[in-house]
């Protein structure tokens, strides 16, 4: 796979989720989100080439993290 997979932080009914992008069901919730934006650091880093993007909290992207090189980036493409 060329790109880089994404798990995506975001909140909802009071608590924050941690969604990878093209999966239905969030992979796991946390009542904070320092902890989901760890679980979701943790998940990227196994998963590598990766990114992280953590919600505001209002829908709009807070924050974006990456992890690993995404040859898709170094081959041009």
């Amino acid at each position: 796979m060329l790109g880089r997979y994404v798990y995506r932080v975001q909140a909802g009914e009071g608590r924050w989720r941690v969604i990878k992008e093209g999966e239905n069901a969030a992979r796991s919730e946390f009542g904070r989100r320092d902890e989901a934006v760890a679980e979701a650091c943790r998940l990227a880093e196994a998963d590598k080439p990766s990114r992280v993007t953590i919600d505001s909290g209002d829908g709009t992207v807070a924050e974006e993290r990456l992890f690993g090189a995404d040859l898709s980036q170094e081959l041009g493409a």
